[in-house]
């Protein structure tokens, strides 16, 4: 299978492309009281008809990174959602091959919250075998404000506008 050029693919994802950041509510409806979690997550992503699936294959070679699903809506979806790999390989792509419609604006604020992510992630959770659950993410006050108000400005240029959440309020 071939790489495809740099150029290629930026053009591709002005298009296709979609830069994400999200504030997520999980409600765990297994557990007793059902508990509430939330959490921020960070992604880039390509979603396409399952018939375009060999491209995506392509650009994920070509970018080194990432995993690929199908629906059962016959959907093709290639993601990265690893720090590293965003921050290591995609954002360097992108500054390297310049996208040119607004998505330019919407990656230059998701650059700078894959760099908030970066420099708050946890490294060497040590964790014993077996142990179940997650551990919280401390962040700095600061980088979280600066995450809401990235959030709310990359709203502009996504084609959905974000509605407010009212449980938002309530989890900062």
């Amino acid at each position: 299978m071939e790489k495809l050029p740099g150029d290629y693919i930026a053009g591709f994802v002005d298009g296709e492309g979609c830069f994400a950041l999200k504030f997520r509510r999980d409600v765990r409806h297994d557990r007793k009281n059902k508990p509430v979690y939330f959490y921020w997550d960070i992604e880039f992503a390509i979603v396409l008809r399952a018939d375009d699936l060999d491209l995506l294959k392509k650009i994920q070679l070509s970018l080194g990174c990432g995993k690929i699903s199908v629906s059962k809506r016959d959907q093709a979806r290639y993601s990265v959602n690893k720090i590293t790999d965003l921050s290591n390989k995609i954002v360097p792509f992108f500054e390297r091959h310049s996208l040119h419609g607004k998505k330019r604006f919407d990656f230059e604020l998701w650059k700078e919250a894959v760099l908030i992510f970066r420099n708050n992630q946890r490294i060497g959770l040590n964790r014993k075998k077996g142990e179940k659950g997650f551990h919280k993410t401390n962040w700095n006050h600061r980088d979280l404000q600066r995450l809401i108000e990235i959030h709310k400005e990359m709203a502009n240029y996504k084609s959905k506008s974000s509605k407010e959440w009212k449980w938002l309020l309530r989890a900062i």
